[in-house]
């Protein structure tokens, strides 16, 4: 056995209670802003699509302006590139999450272990790394990385994995152990996504934390999560589980550096369960907070290494990443690992899971489009069309990139639904002006208006659009519509 200094360790107090930044919750923060000790933003949300090749995004500075003056100390979490596969993350993107650390003065940074990236092509969920001591050696290497290149300390978050666990892996809690160990770094315990592990049959929960070293958890986060196909999905959905609430109050005196607690919701499931519910949550954890036990930092001068010599891994982790990637986004398998991963019930959970989010995404980007395919052609017809695409296009690692390249896809498939193709392109236009706030006009050659608000009330329009020379021009403060020869004369705003 060998021994090692403890490399990095954020230099702050500890900050307390808070949730993760969505638009959706800012009713909230602006009425209750005590229960906001900090905001957990996620970098990637922030960030506008570009048109240069080598950077493709870049921070949108008067939305980092905005949450700086929000209340509480902001932490970084980021959600584009995880740190549990081969695969390295762009120079340009840990450019921009170094950015975004630096406007913050983000304490430490923190990332998944898992793997959404294989060298061909990206997954679009995160999955689980190959728990082996070759999976150890390659998570630790990419966190030093990371480390390097934002010049902060890093935690690594405990992920969620459907899969069955495999005879021939490292139990959850000592692949996560050993991985911290080897890395040097902190340790992201994400509650909520162990306690879906062990629900679903993976290694329980007292088991997982017993194997764990606690004294390097220096955050927490906690969701609501609900059941599908058999599975219990961290579905960031709505109220902490009663089990887990009972867990929380039991092991945070066991944390000694711990330094926050996050709450974690979608904003799409908001308007269902309420800001109500955020703000039980919040105050619960802050009654929790208040009764941990308050201790300085404990700094470990010298921690283990492992050095028994290991069985050779006949699955590398490129392997595994490729096998289980191709799975999950509806390739066959080709290799031994493949179709031995082919039996669990886990990969159809996430293959769909795969689906509904790229689905979610398009919607999001190009719900016109998306709203005029169901009512001209039908809700069906828009899944047969979806699960096409699916098949034939590999999941783009942001929503812009996969609406994108659902456009691309419907231009080449040619249907023929009147008005589809001129609909297609206005969307594009204005999602074009909304990242880089330049004018754009989009020329019709029929009256734009009625067809475009009946679609936005959720119907077709009741008469044949008029022919003629229309235009509306998408300024970066809403788009502008013209008719005939005297645009000014006929301007009027758009909603």
């Amino acid at each position: 056995m060998g021994w090692r200094v403890l490399a990095a360790w954020p230099d702050t107090r500890a900050l307390g209670i808070g949730a993760t930044y969505s638009s959706a919750i800012e009713p909230l923060i602006e009425s209750h802003p005590e229960l906001f000790d900090l905001l957990e933003i996620e970098p990637q949300t922030t960030w506008i699509k570009t048109a240069d090749r080598q950077r493709p995004f870049q921070a949108d500075n008067q939305v980092l302006d905005h949450l700086a003056r929000l209340p509480g100390r902001k932490i970084i979490h980021s959600v584009g590139r995880p740190i549990g596969g081969t695969v390295a993350p762009e120079v340009a993107e840990l450019d921009l999450l170094k950015d975004t650390i630096r406007h913050f003065d983000a304490p430490w940074a923190s990332d998944h272990l898992s793997f959404n990236q294989t060298n061909e092509f990206a997954t679009g969920f995160f999955l689980p790394p190959r728990q082996t001591p070759a999976g150890v050696e390659t998570a630790a290497s990419a966190i030093r990385r990371l480390q390097a290149a934002l010049m902060v300390p890093i935690a690594v978050e405990t992920g969620v994995s459907y899969l069955r666990p495999r005879d021939d892996e490292l139990p959850d809690g000592e692949f996560v152990a050993r991985v911290v160990e080897m890395a040097d770094c902190g340790l992201l315990l994400d509650l909520h996504n162990v306690y879906c592990n062990s629900v679903n049959g993976r290694q329980p929960l007292d088991k997982f934390l017993d194997q764990l070293p606690l004294d390097r958890v220096w955050e927490v986060h906690l969701a609501g999560g609900f059941e599908l196909d058999g599975f219990y999905l961290d579905a960031h959905s709505g109220a902490i589980p009663e089990p887990l609430r009972a867990l929380v109050e039991e092991i945070i005196s066991h944390l000694p550096n711990l330094k926050a607690i996050v709450f974690e919701i979608f904003p799409s499931f908001i308007p269902d369960v309420g800001l109500d519910l955020v703000r039980d949550q919040l105050e619960w954890l802050h009654v929790v907070w208040e009764r941990r036990t308050s201790t300085e930092t404990v700094r470990p001068e010298l921690i283990p290494t492992h050095s028994e010599p290991e069985k050779p891994d006949l699955v590398p982790p490129a392997v595994w990443e490729r096998a289980l990637g191709r799975l999950v986004v509806g390739q066959d398998a080709d290799d031994q690992i493949g179709r031995e991963l082919a039996q669990d019930p886990g990969v159809r959970v996430v293959e769909r899971l795969i689906h509904e989010f790229r689905a979610s995404m398009i919607v999001r980007v190009l719900p016109l489009t998306s709203r005029f395919i169901m009512l001209a052609m039908g809700t069906e017809a828009f899944r047969t069309i979806l699960a096409d695409y699916w098949s034939r296009v590999t999941p783009q690692m942001y929503a812009s990139r996969e609406a994108d390249s659902f456009a691309h896809y419907l231009k080449a498939l040619g249907l023929q639904v009147p008005h589809l193709a001129k609909l297609l392109e206005f969307e594009q236009a204005v999602t074009a002006t909304n990242i880089d706030h330049t004018t754009r006009v989009v020329h019709f050659d029929f009256e734009p208006l009625p067809l475009l608000r009946a679609i936005s009330e959720g119907r077709l329009p009741e008469e044949t659009p008029q022919a003629g020379d229309f235009e509306i021009e998408l300024t970066p403060d809403g788009p502008e519509t013209s008719v005939g020869p005297d645009p000014e004369a006929n301007r009027q705003a758009f909603h």
